[in-house]
């Protein structure tokens, strides 16, 4: 899904942790209790616990191909 949104709008696309909303969770409620200080402080904690995947555009002729089909449709 992050290959095709990124090919489809030719646009890098970063995906973080896959327990994105559970690693939230957490994270907000150390702020909450005092081990983490601020949203910065959070931000740099995900930054430095893991890694981010980068997925770059591929075959932008397909795609571009695919979208004049698609506006000629449109029209």
């Amino acid at each position: 899904l992050n290959q095709f949104a990124a090919s489809a709008t030719g646009r890098p696309v970063l995906a973080g942790p896959v327990e994105a909303t559970a690693i939230g969770n957490i994270l907000i409620q150390a702020i909450a209790g005092g081990q983490i200080a601020s949203l910065p402080a959070l931000r740099e904690t995900v930054r430095a616990s893991f890694s981010i995947a980068e997925f770059q555009p591929a075959d932008r002729a397909a795609w571009d191909e695919a979208f004049g089909r698609f506006e000629a449709i449109r029209r």
